[in-house]
């Protein structure tokens, strides 16, 4: 919930969109978000050169699933920057 927020508010619509159902009993930890403009092959080698795992789906998806046991805050707040 954390990261999404951060997501919506930093970024929301002009950057990224969110596919995930915004009700948690509908989801789990994974975020879809979609890369508005930007090559998502790109976008994810640059995450990971940075410390960031996630996973890409063509034509334009990162999928992200921040674990509370090893993610910071912090780490969330980070990530959001360097998307």
């Amino acid at each position: 919930a954390y990261l999404e927020a951060l997501l919506e508010q930093r970024l929301g619509g002009e950057k990224v969109d969110i596919l995930t159902p915004r009700d948690p009993s509908r989801r789990g930890a994974q975020l879809s978000v979609v890369v508005k403009g930007r090559d998502v092959v790109a976008v994810q080698k640059a995450l990971r050169a940075r410390g960031a795992v996630v996973d890409e789906r063509k034509p334009d998806v990162i999928r992200v699933a921040p674990a509370p046991l090893y993610n910071s805050f912090e780490d969330c707040r980070k990530f959001v920057a360097m998307l």
